[in-house]
């Protein structure tokens, strides 16, 4: 229930209870009176019902309109205090006039008039409010997913329309792809053996992707650029070394016939 309900309720209720006062005044009883005592009850029923309702507002309230909650609650809090008085105002008379038997069959009366307006007026509001909510809610779920959707949409239409380009490749890439052009790779010491018969050292080297090369050197580097020759296989030194000897036999024996 909005501010402008809840002043409204109190409208009718200050209305109804200056008519029981005037009422009084004049000397009327309770049952000549009983139209306005239940206009002022359903009053009072609507700013007590207001006043739950802001205690307990809906989810959809507590996030969109925090500021017309509060403001209710602070109408129905001030509405409940002014009917308040007027109630004790009232029973006050009836008590120096009827006695107490006439208020407590006053609240009887009020009883059975709050649930009659529970089962009625409130229930009402309470379903058109959940159909409100309901609806709320599906239209902000239809508005998300149709985003959503729209997103995914435009996302799988540009997935579709890509193709994919190769970069180009950089000078140094083309030139490890042709096959005309020489390829260089760094070539590191890995074994390195000395001849105790010529005193000269055969060393292998290893370079990328199992390039090998082996130099008969007095010194050996510890690494140079040599001719890129991948996948090859490791040298077996020391067939070398011995072929090698063999050889420099053979050739001091025919050097001596």
């Amino acid at each position: 229930m909005d501010p402008v309900t809840i002043s409204l309720a109190m409208g009718v209720a200050s209305k109804a209870f200056d008519a029981i006062k005037k009422g009084f005044s004049v000397g009327r009883d309770i049952e000549q009176m009983s139209g306005d005592i239940g206009r002022w009850m359903g009053a009072v029923s609507d700013v007590d019902n207001a006043e739950k309702q802001a205690k307990n507002p809906p989810l959809f309230g507590k996030l969109f309109k925090a500021g017309s909650i509060e403001e209710a609650a602070l109408s129905a809090y001030a509405a409940k205090k002014k009917l308040e008085e007027q109630r004790y105002e009232l029973k006050m008379f009836l008590n120096m006039t009827y006695g107490p038997q006439a208020y407590d069959d006053l609240l009887k009366m009020e009883g059975q008039i709050r649930k009659q307006r529970q089962e009625t007026v409130y229930k009402q509001q309470q379903l058109r409010r959940q159909i409100g909510e309901a609806l709320t809610w599906l239209f902000v779920v239809a508005v998300i997913g149709g985003f959503a959707v729209l997103v995914a949409s435009i996302w799988i239409k540009e997935a579709r329309a890509y193709q994919y380009k190769p970069k180009d490749y950089t000078r140094q890439q083309q030139e490890w792809r042709n096959p005309d052009v020489k390829k260089y790779t760094t070539c590191r010491l890995k074994k390195r053996i000395t001849s105790k018969y010529t005193n000269k050292r055969a060393c292998i080297y290893e370079g990328g992707n199992k390039t090998f090369t082996m130099m008969i050197e007095t010194w050996c580097p510890k690494k140079y650029k040599c001719l890129y020759d991948p996948n090859g296989e490791e040298p077996d030194i020391y067939t070398f070394l011995d072929t090698k000897f063999q050889s420099s036999l053979k050739m001091l024996e025919k050097n001596q016939t």
